[in-house]
């Protein structure tokens, strides 16, 4: 047997969102209670998680959340992909001066967001990547969608 060939991480980019989607704790329990009014034990609960996640006091969450009601439509789901992927991915260009043109492989992971037309495609679209690209679109795998991809991209490094 052949032995694999390695496969090193060139470099990355990852996406810091704007200021605006920063969350308090305080301003997160406000809008629990407002949202939850009817319902104590399910803001009881949203503290506990709050207290046990890990999470800090600059934590951002998606502008669609920030609204009392929530409006966690499948537009703004879409919208909040856009910002998050393309300012990753700009990021990334102009830091590596790639041409999106000599991207071989894109694989792009959505933990829960899984729409039609796929977020690879999305990219695609917008970056006007080959029309032969590897693509693969990860969704709907919860947080092990991450181990996934990394895994899936270094087989197809191997094998490329």
């Amino acid at each position: 047997m052949s032995k694999p060939r390695t496969v090193y991480l060139v470099d990355y980019s990852c996406y810091k969102p704007p200021v605006t989607c920063r969350v308090p704790f305080a301003t997160f329990m406000e809008h629990s209670r407002l949202i939850l009014k009817d319902n104590l034990k399910s803001v009881e609960f949203q503290m506990r998680i709050l207290e046990r996640s890990g999470l800090g006091e600059e934590t951002c969450l998606p502008p669609a959340i920030h609204y009392i009601p929530p409006k966690p439509t499948m537009e703004a789901a879409r919208g909040e992909a856009q910002m998050v992927v393309f300012s990753a991915m700009d990021d990334l260009f102009k830091k590596t001066g790639l041409n999106p043109r000599d991207v071989d492989i894109l694989i792009v992971n959505c933990s829960l967001f899984s729409p039609t037309p796929s977020l690879s495609a999305m990219v695609i679209n917008k970056y006007k990547l080959r029309s032969n690209i590897k693509s693969f679109n990860l969704s709907g795998m919860g947080c092990s969608a991450g181990l996934v991809s990394v895994d899936l991209a270094r087989d197809l490094l191997q094998r490329s």
